[in-house]
């Protein structure tokens, strides 16, 4: 019997079943997921117990009920820049809005369960607004539906969701601005506004936008004085945008600074005597550098009271740069893992390990693979946007709540790999199949 008769049904089932996960793949819309992925949230919420109050939620609660943004610590030390004010400011809003400290943590996992699912349904549009293969996006949403990292998209505590929305808006932007916007004054004005409205949440926004926006002008071939128009205009509208609370900054605290005053503070934690790569192991109860943060310690925090903020940061950031010149070696060590880290990012929840790994592990194969490729302006552009957002944890603690808004951004990439293989696959057995059927006839009509 002729082997090709009898691995013909085999062939076809395969090819069958390819179509008809492509059909399915295809069919997924965005509002479908979004309702999943909420509906897999939401009992969440009321089953995880409340955790103790981190940063936000104090700024936040003493914003609506003392009337300023502050306190902050683990004792009342006064204003704060110590936080973005976009996610206490909600906070606030919403405290006011409620009976008890118990119903605000809760209507706020719910907005955060929102976002979150918002977040997943977003990465199919956007995956076309980058121009990604098909069904790139609904596979990276898929990677994202069940909540294994729910202790961050259902967690009032934290404002990571927020960011994850903001760097889905502004890469849309970007990317929408580059390819159809002409590279003028005008474009860029648009482009330091989105970008200033979304410091107020995080300001690691600003080197995102900023290289994705260069590699994407590099693609799409811009003018040098394209480009010298566009940073003119961004320049100018993400001043004014800040510009209030930059005021306020210096009203209270006499100096200018953008948005945030804790970068002395962090980069203290993470780099000193005791410091290690990541958070996890800064949080051991006998030795981690986080048992000596203002956040924990009462002691510190009536340092942060007694010197102010700013000048306690400053300390902080003379110590460590201090330690950093003392032991270069050290310090260069833990740049090294806090790299490896980027690549296999760390959790002490082995699922989110392997989830974040695998994501992590398939984009790189996907910048391989596609670098060059038609679809070369979405990885790069996406990749530009990666290493805009984890430059600044070169130097600070290593978590995977740091490393979520980059892993999301990821999964596109990771997605068009898996979908760029399937193809290589289909295309390899198709040519197999073409070969089979050209062949062996000639082979058996030279046999009679």
């Amino acid at each position: 019997m002729d082997r090709s008769l009898s691995s013909t049904p085999t062939r076809g089932a395969l090819r069958g079943m390819g179509l008809a996960a492509s059909r399915t793949l295809s069919g997924i819309r965005t509002w479908q997921v979004f309702l999943v992925a909420l509906a897999l949230r939401l009992p969440i919420v009321w089953l995880r117990p409340l955790e103790a109050h981190a940063e936000n939620i104090k700024a936040g609660f003493t914003l609506a009920q003392r009337g300023y943004f502050g306190d902050p610590f683990s004792i009342p030390t006064g204003p704060t820049a110590h936080v973005a004010p976009a996610y206490p400011a909600l906070v606030a809003a919403v405290r006011s809005l409620t009976p008890s400290d118990a119903a605000c943590m809760h209507a706020l996992s719910i907005i955060i369960a929102v976002v979150s699912a918002g977040n997943i349904a977003a990465l199919l549009p956007v995956s076309r607004v980058l121009k990604l293969p098909s069904s790139s996006g609904t596979i990276a949403a898929l990677a994202w539906l069940f909540p294994f990292f729910a202790w961050i998209e259902v967690s009032a505590e934290f404002e990571t969701p927020f960011v994850v929305a903001a760097l889905l808006t502004l890469l849309t932007l970007v990317a929408r601005t580059v390819e159809c916007a002409p590279p003028n004054t005008v474009a860029g004005a648009r482009l330091g506004l989105a970008a200033g409205l979304a410091a107020y949440v995080t300001p690691t926004v600003l080197p995102v936008v900023a290289l994705a926006t260069l590699v994407g002008a590099r693609l799409a071939r811009w003018s040098m004085k394209g480009l010298l128009a566009v940073t003119a205009g961004a320049a100018l509208t993400f001043a004014v945008a800040v510009l209030p609370y930059t005021l306020r900054n210096h009203h209270v605290f006499g100096e200018w600074f953008l948005m945030r005053d804790n970068f002395g503070m962090e980069l203290a934690t993470s780099n000193g005597p005791n410091a290690r790569a990541t958070k996890d192991e800064n949080s051991d109860a006998w030795n981690g550098t986080l048992r000596v943060v203002p956040g924990s310690s009462h002691q510190e925090a009536a340092l942060v009271r007694d010197l102010g903020e700013v000048e306690y940061n400053h300390r902080q950031q003379r110590a460590a740069v201090a330690w950093i010149r003392a032991n270069p070696g050290a310090f260069l060590a833990l740049v090294a893992e806090r790299v490896g880290y980027m690549i296999l990012p760390r959790s002490i929840r082995w699922s989110q390990q392997i989830i974040a790994d695998a994501i992590s592990l398939m984009t790189i194969a996907g910048c391989v693979l596609l670098w060059q490729s038609r679809y070369k302006f979405g990885v790069r552009f996406l990749s530009a946007a990666i290493v805009g957002h984890l430059l600044v944890y070169l130097l600070i603690e290593h978590d995977i709540r740091y490393m979520y808004p980059a892993l999301f951004l990821e999964s596109l990439i990771a997605g068009s790999f898996l979908v760029a293989l399937v193809r290589i696959w289909k295309d390899r057995r198709d040519r197999l199949t073409e070969w089979a059927t050209t062949y062996r006839p000639s082979h058996r009509t030279r046999r009679l």
